[in-house]
C-alpha cells in the first residue's frame, strides 16, 4: 500500500507565533520552522511559549531535518529549548544561521556546536529521505527570507513562509513570479500560505514608503531621536542609519539583541554602516542632542527591553527628557496590545514626543495583504489550500480568498494546531489529533508550568491568599493553638482585623463541632471550606485558602 503524506501543524495555526509544521511520509518527517510566541496577559509569570513536540517524542527517529524560512523569533526562537531533543540538522539561509548561532551563544548550557547547521539559499535542491526541498526567495521585513517547495511522492507542497510582493524592496530582490507560475503550471498538490494580513484589504505598501515619513521626522527634529524596531528588521535599521548619516547624526544601538544582530549583519554584509558613525551609548551621550540617534528594541512592550526600561525611567544609560522624539517603527503583534499601549502611555508621561503607526506611517508590514494573498494563490493554483500562520479569523478569511480565486470550497482546509491532514492517492482526510498545546518557559523551567499553575497564579493575582495555621494535639486531635491567619493580596490587614478575628472564631467553632481525633487532612478540608464560604459571604471575593495543620 502506498504510504500517505501527512501535514501536521504543531504551532502557528489559530495563533500568531510559535510556527512549526511537520510533513511526514513513510515514517520520515521534515519540520518547517521552530518558533516561539510571547505570552499573553492570561499567562502571568511566563517568559515565552514554545510548541509541544510530544508527537516527535512518541515517534523517535521520525524527524530527518528542520528547515527555517527566516530569522524572526516566531520561526527560530524555540530552537535553543528543543534542539537537543530534536536531534536533526537545521537548514537555514546565511543570515538566519547567524541569528541561530547568536541565540545558542546566549543560551545557558548551549553552544553552536550543539546544532548541525547547514546553509541553504534560493535555488538549492536538498534531498532528505522521500522529500526534495527547494527554497525560493521571498520579500519580507528581514533579509534572507525564503519560501519552500517540497516535492513528495504524492505531489508538490508549497510553503510560502512569510512574504509580500514588493516591487521596490530594500534588497533589490523581488519574488520571481515567473518561477512560481512555472511551479503552478507543473501542478501543486497543496499550498500552505501566510494568513497574517488576511484582514487588511488591498496591497501591502513597499518598504520604500516608510522613507518619506521618517525623513520628515529627522528633518524637523532638533533633539535626540530614539527609534524602536525589531532587532531582526535589518532593512529598517539600514534605512534609519542612512537617514542619520544624511542628517549629520551618529547612531548607537541599545539592547542586547539589537547589538548582537546588527554586529552580525554588518559582519555578513547585510548592513552597510561606516564605523565612524557608530558610537556606544555612553559615548554618544556626550554629543549634542541634534546629532544623536538611538536604535533600540522594545516595540512590543517586552519586559526588560531597552524601550520599556526607558519608558519606566529604569534604563541605566538612557534617561528620556523633554525634546526627545521616540519613533515606534513596528506594528503590535496580536496579544501584545496591553503591554505595547502601556509603554506608549509611559513614554508620553516621560515627556517624549512619541510617533507611532496610528499617527504617521512609520512602518509597513512584511506580510501580504489580501491582494498579495490572491496573487500568490493565482500563481500557484493548488489543488488544495491550507491557510497557515494566523489567528483563526485570519485563516478563515484567507480561506474565503481561496474560494474567490477558484479553489473549490471542499478543497480548502482551515485547521488548527494538532489537527493533521492526511493525503492519499484517493484524496484528503482528517488524521487523528496529536498533542499540540502550549509549553511554557518560566525562568529556567521548560514545561513545568501548566494550566493548573497558571490558574493558581491568576487566582492569586485577582483575589490573593489567606494562610490559616492551627496546632492539634497529636493524641486527641483537639485544637491546642491558633488559628493564626495571615493574608496577602486579599485585604489590608490593619483595616480588616475584626473580620480576620471573626474568621478565626468561626474556624474554632467548626473544628469543635468535628469529632475529636479528626485526621489532619480532614481538618484542612474543614478549614478550607469554612474560610472560603465566610470570605465570599463577607467580600464576594475568593482568596486562595492555605490551611497548615501542625501536630504537637
Amino acid at each position: 500500500m502506498t504510504p500517505s503524506l501527512k501535514i501536521i501543524p504543531l504551532g502557528g495555526l489559530g495563533e500568531v507565533g510559535k510556527n512549526m509544521t511537520l510533513l511526514e511520509y513513510d515514517n520520515q518527517a521534515i519540520m518547517i520552522d521552530c518558533g516561539l510566541m510571547f505570552p499573553g496577559s492570561d499567562m502571568p509569570g511566563v517568559n515565552l511559549v514554545i510548541p509541544n513536540i510530544t508527537y516527535l517524542r512518541e515517534n523517535p527517529g521520525l524527524l530527518q531535518a528542520i528547515f527555517i524560512t527566516h530569522g524572526h523569533e516566531d520561526h527560530i526562537g524555540a530552537i535553543p529549548f528543543l534542539i537537543k531533543e530534536l536531534d536533526a540538522p537545521v537548514y537555514a539561509t546565511k543570515l538566519t544561521c547567524g541569528f541561530i548561532e547568536n541565540k545558542l551563544k546566549r543560551s545557558p548550557g548551549l553552544t553552536p556546536k550543539d546544532i548541525t547547521l547547514k546553509t541553504m539559499a534560493d535555488g538549492d535542491v536538498i534531498a532528505v529521505g522521500p522529500f526534495t526541498v527547494k527554497p525560493f526567495h521571498v520579500s519580507h521585513s528581514i533579509p534572507d527570507t525564503v519560501g519552500i517547495i517540497i516535492e513528495t511522492p504524492l505531489g508538490v507542497i508549497v510553503h510560502t513562509g512569510e512574504y509580500k510582493f514588493d516591487e521596490a524592496p530594500h534588497s533589490g530582490l523581488t519574488i520571481d513570479q515567473d518561477y512560481l507560475r512555472q511551479v503552478g503550471d507543473a501542478g501543486v498538490l497543496a499550498l500552505l500560505s501566510d494568513s497574517t494580513n488576511a484582514e487588511r484589504l488591498g496591497a501591502t505598501p513597499s518598504e520604500a514608503t516608510v522613507l518619506d515619513s521618517l525623513n520628515e521626522i529627522f528633518g524637523q527634529t532638533q533633539g535626540r531621536i530614539i527609534v524602536a524596531t525589531f532587532a531582526s528588521n535589518i532593512y529598517r535599521v539600514q534605512l534609519i542609519a542612512d537617514l542619520a548619516m544624511a542628517h549629520n547624526r551618529k547612531i548607537a544601538f541599545v539592547g542586547r539583541s539589537m547589538i548582537d544582530n546588527t554586529r552580525l549583519a554588518r559582519d555578513l554584509g547585510y548592513l552597510t554602516i561606516p564605523d565612524d558613525i557608530i558610537f556606544s551609548v555612553d559615548k554618544i551621550s556626550h554629543l549634542p542632542d541634534s546629532q544623536v540617534t538611538l536604535i533600540c528594541t522594545g516595540t512590543q512592550g517586552e519586559r526588560n527591553s531597552a524601550l520599556v526600561r526607558m519608558a519606566n525611567g529604569e534604563h541605566q544609560q538612557v534617561r528620556l527628557e523633554d525634546g526627545d522624539t521616540v519613533i515606534i517603527s513596528a506594528t503590535t503583534i496580536p496579544g501584545n496590545e496591553e503591554f505595547a499601549n502601556r509603554t506608549l502611555d509611559n513614554l508620553f508621561r516621560m515627556g517624549a514626543n512619541v510617533v507611532y503607526q496610528a499617527l504617521k506611517p512609520v512602518h509597513v508590514s512584511g506580510h501580504a495583504s489580501t491582494e498579495g494573498q490572491k496573487q500568490m494563490l493565482a500563481l500557484i493554483r493548488p489543488k488544495y489550500f491550507i491557510p497557515i500562520q494566523g489567528e483563526y479569523r485570519m485563516l478563515a478569511l484567507h480561506a474565503r480568498l481561496g474560494e474567490q480565486t477558484g479553489i473549490p470550497k471542499q478543497n480548502i482546509f482551515v485547521i488548527e494546531n494538532g489537527h493533521p491532514l492526511e493525503f492519499t492517492p484517493a484524496g484528503v482526510l482528517y488524521a487523528p489529533e496529536v498533542p499540540a498545546g502550549h509549553v511554557f518557559v518560566d525562568g529556567l523551567g521548560v514545561g513545568d508550568v501548566g494550566s493548573v499553575v497558571l490558574r493558581d497564579r491568576s487566582n492569586l493575582s485577582r483575589d490573593g491568599f489567606v494562610t490559616c495555621v492551627v496546632a492539634l494535639d497529636e493524641q486527641t486531635g483537639e485544637l491546642v493553638d491558633g488559628p493564626d491567619l495571615v493574608s496577602r493580596g486579599f485585604v489590608y490587614i490593619k483595616n480588616s482585623e475584626l473580620m480576620l478575628d471573626e474568621a478565626a472564631d468561626i474556624v474554632i467553632e467548626a473544628l469543635e463541632k468535628s469529632s475529636p481525633g479528626t485526621h489532619p487532612d480532614t481538618t484542612k478540608e474543614i478549614i478550607h471550606e469554612t474560610l472560603s464560604k465566610y470570605f465570599y459571604a463577607k467580600t464576594h471575593r475568593r482568596p486562595m485558602v492555605f490551611p497548615v495543620v501542625l501536630e504537637v
